[in-house]
Parts: structure tokens; sequence; C-alpha cells
């Protein structure tokens, strides 16, 4: 069976929900068939997700520091607060499945958060100096900095020692959560990729492996793992 990946809504404009494009794309062109959960007044119980084999929260805007028990940043972005609610209480209903589940950058800060860490709602509250990390570049699949791996780990599995990668984010993981690992650093320490130490298949990538997945052999081998693993997902349901 073609393995079920839903994908939470990114969010909201004016009154549509939307997807981007490239999750889609490499959802599909991996093998799996993409199903987007919409953002609701309610969560769904976990047994209405079944026929979700496994699941990918996407990047968006900036998380409600309030939903953080935090005052807000002067520099923090644009937020909302429907669509983070959400995220959150549907990430928490995830984790219970079981099920594997890729998060891409603002949704990598979601599971964290949702899991008990915390994150700088902005680059100028990291406490050393650091490098650019939001890129200017004419495509969003262009390279912007290395991110180096530690091993053991599936993303060292799949990328070795380091890669270089894209990078639109503002907002920097501060604390792990319990049982999510940093396993991906850039040159000033921020950490760029989180793995769980109690979930078969857990990971958390602070870049867009999505929007570099027709240029990137390694992006698409990211995908491709989440893939096979959702497919024996598939087999048992």
């Amino acid at each position: 069976m073609v393995p079920v990946i839903g994908i939470a809504s990114c969010g909201f404009t004016e009154d549509k929900q939307f997807v981007s494009q490239p999750y889609i794309h490499a959802i599909e062109s991996s093998g799996g068939l993409p199903i987007i959960l919409p953002c609701m007044e309610k969560k769904p119980a976990l047994s209405s997700l079944k026929f979700c084999d496994a699941f990918l929260f996407c990047g968006g805007d900036d998380i409600t520091p309030a939903l953080m028990d935090e005052e807000p940043s002067p520099l923090n972005g644009m937020t909302d607060l429907k669509t983070d609610s959400f995220h959150l209480e549907l990430v928490q209903t995830v984790l219970a499945s079981r099920k594997p589940l890729l998060a891409i950058c603002r949704g990598m800060q979601v599971l964290n958060i949702a899991m008990g860490g915390s994150i700088y709602q902005d680059a100028s509250l990291y406490p050393q100096n650091h490098i650019g990390h939001i890129q200017h570049s004419i495509k969003r699949s262009d390279i912007s900095h290395k991110v180096s791996f530690k091993k053991p780990s599936m993303l060292y599995n799949i990328f070795n020692e380091y890669t270089f990668t894209n990078s639109f984010h503002h907002q920097y993981i501060k604390h792990p959560a319990p049982h999510l690992t940093p396993v991906g650093h850039t040159s000033d320490q921020v950490i760029e990729a989180l793995e769980s130490d109690d979930h078969p298949f857990l990971i958390g990538v602070q870049w867009h492996p999505e929007c570099m997945y027709d240029t990137s052999s390694k992006m698409r081998e990211l995908f491709r793992r989440f893939i096979q693993i959702s497919a024996a997902e598939s087999k048992r349901r």
C-alpha cells in the first residue's frame, strides 16, 4: 500500500488554508500520498487519524509567545493563535500514535515546545555571535550554510558528517525537550536538527529540505527514508 502522509496545514491566508506545493511534491515524488490536515476548532481524536501512516509538520509564521508562557519580544514576527494552538495539540496527539513524524523549520520548533522545550523568539536573544540564518537568495533551493551531524543518528546515516542547507529562520531552539537530542548544528552552535531517543522515527530539521528536493540527492534520501518507514506503518494498518 502507498503510505498516507498527513501534512498539517501551514496556516491561513485570509479565509483560505494552505500547504506550500514543495511539501506535496516531495511526499508524492518519494512514493507517499499527501493528505492535508486542516486547522480545526477542535483537534481530531487519535482514532480519527488512523488512516494516516505518518505525519509532516511544515514551516510557517512565528509561534505565539503566550503559548510558551513568555512575553513577546519586540522582534517577534507574525503569529496566528488558532494555527499555533491547533499545531501544538495535534503534535501531542500524533506523538501518542508513535507513528513516524517529520518536522520542518517552524514544525521542529512546534515539536520542541509541545514536548516541553523552548525557543529563542529572535536571533538577537541568542547568547553568542551567530551567522546569518535568513538567506536572501533568488531561489529557496540555494544553499546557505553548513550543518554538521553527530553520530550515532539517523541524519548522520543520511548526510554523513555534514551537508549544506538553505536557511529561513530567525527563531532558534533554546532548550531541547526531554527525549529530543540535538544531532545537527551550524558553526555558531545553533541547533539545526533534533531526533528522539524514545521514538521509532521522530526527526526535526531547521532548514527546508522540501525546497531542495529537486536539487539535492541527500534531501531526496531524507524523504525516501521517511516514506520507507511510513510504508511499514501502512502494512500494519
